[in-house]
């Protein structure tokens, strides 16, 4: 983890750094979450400000965070990005997608963000699962009902033109690479997609260049964030995640901050190899989104919102050789 001072250097040469290695040639764009933003007000106009400010093409805003928008005609909402020069991945979105009871609202939802989001060319729905059933791994049975009605949304999303991206996530319904694998076979492949996280597909098991590798074609969205090398697949963590406990536990005995979540950490903290996820992408062009989906509360003790956002660049450049828009 960076240290405060490390931070505070992290802007240092950014922008010399992004003309010397810059890939003119990447199909894809850099948005930040707009949870990073959340202490900024008036949220999120002053965030999309400063995503702006540090080169990013985008933001990924959550829908309960635009829900003043969402009633708006999305012009409205685009005349705010306009005046940054900026667009959005996606809407992040959410529900309830094993109760067949409750189905109905999350069909709604969802078809609302994606027909929202298809105004301003996104690609891909983003969409957290629900909690876990219980400890062991999803079965069969559930895995079947909850693939089902993935299909469902999928059909409502696709309207718009709009990918389902069901973001495998740790402690929710999919987050163990059998899992996720299943979940995979059970669905429409022309309705179901995945939002691939690096920090929740390795604490869950799944080495994100391999799974790239593996299932490119059902990858739609991409969230950037690392973890602890302690719980790095591509170095031998077979999963599942850490619960809070442990997360506590692990936290203080490496004598980092214990922050709401350890296994969230910023990129370069070595659980992810970033340098492989961004070969595979260069090699099958991929022209979607990279989302760095950071949250202002798990900031290392002391750290300015922008310092962490010049940390978040400077690594982005330097490291994996990003375009950014300044």
């Amino acid at each position: 983890m960076l240290s405060r001072r490390e931070f505070i250097q992290a802007g240092v040469s950014v922008g010399v750094a992004a003309t010397a290695f810059a890939r003119p040639g990447d199909k894809f764009r850099w948005a930040m979450s707009s949870h990073m933003f959340t202490p900024l007000k008036p949220h999120p106009e002053s965030g999309i400000k400063m995503a702006a400010r540090f080169g990013f093409h985008g933001i990924e805003p959550w829908a309960n965070e635009i829900q003043t928008y969402l009633k708006q005609p999305p012009e409205v909402f685009k005349k705010v990005l306009d005046e940054s020069g900026i667009s959005i991945s996606s809407v992040a979105s959410s529900g309830e997608y094993f109760d067949t009871n409750k189905l109905q609202a999350t069909l709604d939802s969802h078809g609302a963000n994606a027909k929202f989001g298809a105004y301003f060319g996104i690609k891909a729905l983003k969409a957290n699962m629900g909690r876990r059933v219980g400890p062991e791994d999803l079965s069969l049975a559930n895995a079947k009902i909850l693939a089902k009605n993935l299909n469902e949304i999928g059909k409502r999303t696709i309207e718009h033109g709009v990918k389902f991206a069901v973001h495998p996530h740790a402690w929710t319904m999919v987050e163990r690479k059998g899992e996720i694998e299943t979940i995979l076979d059970l669905t429409d492949p022309k309705l179901v997609f995945l939002t691939l996280d690096t920090c929740h597909a390795s604490v869950g098991g799944v080495d994100s260049a391999k799974f790239l590798r593996e299932h490119y074609a059902r990858v739609a969205h991409l969230h950037f964030k690392d973890t602890l090398p302690v719980w790095s697949a591509g170095k031998g963590w077979k999963g599942p995640a850490p619960s809070k406990e442990e997360e506590v536990r692990m936290a203080k005995q490496l004598g980092i901050p214990v922050g709401p979540d350890p296994i969230y950490q910023r990129l370069g903290t070595g659980g992810v190899d970033f340098p492989a996820v961004i070969a595979v992408l260069r090699e099958r062009n991929y022209d979607g989104w990279i989302s760095l989906d950071f949250n202002a509360v798990d900031m290392a003790p002391g750290v300015t919102i922008e310092q962490d956002m010049a940390a978040h660049k400077k690594y982005l450049v330097e490291t994996l050789h990003a375009t950014m828009t300044s």
